[in-house]
Formats: structure tokens, sequence, C-alpha cells
């Protein structure tokens, strides 16, 4: 699989990516998913030194990015995605020129109802229920993408 190699690849796809990509630990994890094959997150409290937390984080954000992949089970297991980087001024340009509206990249992303879901948590976001945080994590959307759309949809101005 190439991570980025598309003929329109977004500039959120490229941020997720460089992102992950920027993290030394992160980089520690991919190293021993390619030196390993199959591992579990405990493997990594025991191999790498890290807290249980931070290594199932941090596989579930790789996995996100597309840079692991994860098999059900118990416990789940993950396995490095083959991927190659093709990256050029040009492909920069056509995803900062393509890139989708927030709400549609919003709905391509967590599904058709997403803008409901935002809007009927925000309702307990507004009565002091839930935060910002908590409301993302609620509807099972990343905090940023929750906070952009939030904006997109004039809900932090009021």
């Amino acid at each position: 699989m190439s991570v980025i190699n598309e003929s329109s690849v977004s500039r959120k796809r490229l941020q997720d990516v460089f992102e992950q990509l920027a993290n030394d630990r992160k980089l520690e994890i991919l190293s021993y998913a390619a030196g390993h094959g199959e591992f579990a997150v405990t493997d990594l409290k025991d191999d790498l030194g890290l807290p249980h937390t931070t290594a199932h984080q941090y596989c579930r954000e790789l996995q996100m990015a597309g840079l692991l992949s994860r098999e059900q089970g118990k416990p789940a297991t993950y396995t490095a995605v083959e991927f190659d980087l093709h990256l050029s001024l040009g492909t920069i340009a056509d995803a900062v020129q393509s890139e989708s509206e927030t709400i549609d990249y919003a709905i391509e992303r967590y599904g058709e109802d997403i803008i409901e879901e935002v809007l009927d948590v925000w309702e307990e976001v507004d009565a002091a229920e839930l935060t910002y945080r908590e409301a993302s994590a609620t509807i099972g959307m990343e905090h940023a993408d929750f906070l952009r759309v939030a904006a997109e949809l004039e809900l932090l101005d009021g």
C-alpha cells in the first residue's frame, strides 16, 4: 500500500501521515512493527517500555493514518502496512488546491450523520454537561475535526 501516492491526496491526509512520522516514539513503534511482524500493545509495553495507555493510543493513531493494520482478537494485534511516500511540490499544491471543505471532509471521514451528531452533542456542550473534548470523544470524532466542524457551523460563536 502506498500512503501518499494517490492522484488527489488531501491536505488533511498529508498532515495525518506526517504528524505520525514526526513523533519519535511512533517511529519506534513502526520500526518495531517492521522487525516483529505481528505484535500486541503489551509487547510494546514490555519491549519498548511504553506505558500501556500510550502504546494503545499511538497504535490507534498509526492505524487511523494507515501505517498499521489492526486485527481483532484477544488481544488485538497490529502489523505494519507496507508503504511508499511519493511526494512532490506538485502533489502538495494539488492537495492544497483540491482540499475539500470542512463539512465535506467530515462527512467523508465520519459518515453522513456526523453533522447531526455534532449538533445533537452540542446541546450538552451548551449546557456545560460536556467539554469540547468529551463531546468529540462521545461521537467518535477527532478533537481537532470536531472543533473545525463546530467553527464551520458557527457553533463556537454563540
